[in-house]
């Protein structure tokens, strides 16, 4: 059982060993922690923990190309986000410690999220379970994916469901794959709509045979038409127009902090375009 551990252990700590860069940055002397030894940072500059970064509302940014090594550049962000999560869940005990002190709102911010999403399942950790507690330690997570096909292949098993009913607000985007349309078209859920049917009917008195066509004529021939309506259980927004949206428009299920809102279009402006003009005038205009 200990070798098992201590090999499934060197084989992770080994991808460390590639690059002399990589061990030095995050496997410095230990020499690096000491107060005393390292006054003059000779060792380097260690990092603060993420409690005292977050609390003084400064910016922890990792800078590792992923073609470097994919697999070290992936481990050092989920782990960078798992000890983020972990240090924003502790401000819990210090608001109900500290009731009538002010404490900043944080920001999570993650895009290409499928690359960096872990659940815990049975497990105490996992992001399912961040993003359900986050509004008590004031934490606005917003994250971005490719589509929900990419962020089910990422997770194992029906976990993705889990992880997808923790935000409240979803912004889909034009949609390329036909799973990812369907269960937005059923997130968006249904609704009673009335389906117009029509029937036309031609009647004929003393209708005979044409010896030259061989088809029934008459003289006096009738034509009606109807027209009725009956309810049907539809989607509020089919598939397909997930995959037709255009540029700068979605399909929105909005909260507003209170009450959910019901899915409904929307349309965007780029950050780059004037913000004091329309989106139909910025369509018109061709800047979109």
């Amino acid at each position: 059982m200990r070798t098992s551990i201590v090999e499934g252990i060197s084989v992770f700590l080994s991808l460390f060993d590639d690059n002399p860069d990589v061990k030095r940055t995050f496997c410095p002397p230990a020499e690096c922690y000491d107060p005393q030894a390292n006054a003059d940072c000779k060792f380097g500059k260690p990092l603060p923990s993420l409690s005292w970064l977050i609390e003084r509302g400064n910016l922890c940014c990792l800078n590792f190309p992923v073609a470097m090594n994919a697999g070290l550049a992936k481990a050092l962000g989920v782990m960078l986000k798992l000890d983020f999560e972990r240090a924003v869940l502790n401000r819990v005990p210090m608001m109900e410690k500290n009731p009538k002190t002010y404490f900043r709102q944080v920001l999570f911010l993650c895009d290409e999220y499928q690359h960096f999403a872990t659940v815990g399942e049975s497990e105490p950790t996992g992001d399912e379970k961040f993003f359900s507690l986050s509004r008590q330690p004031k934490c606005i997570p917003i994250i971005a994916t490719q589509s929900i096909s990419s962020l089910k292949t990422a997770l194992p098993g029906e976990s993705w469901r889990t992880l997808l009913q923790t935000f409240r607000t979803k912004i889909f985007l034009s949609l390329s794959d036909d799973f990812s349309a369907r269960i937005a078209s059923e997130l968006c859920g249904r609704e009673d709509r009335l389906k117009a049917s029509y029937n036309l009917s031609e009647s004929g008195h003393d209708a005979n045979v044409s010896f030259l066509t061989g088809k029934a004529l008459s003289h006096k021939a009738n034509i009606t038409a109807s027209k009725s309506y009956s309810p049907h259980h539809d989607l509020r927004f089919d598939t397909k127009i997930f995959m037709e949206l255009r540029n700068a428009q979605s399909v929105t299920i909005a909260y507003d902090g209170t009450n959910p809102m019901p899915p409904m279009f929307c349309y965007l402006k780029p950050y780059y375009n004037d913000v004091n003009k329309s989106y139909f005038r910025q369509l018109a205009d061709g800047e979109l």
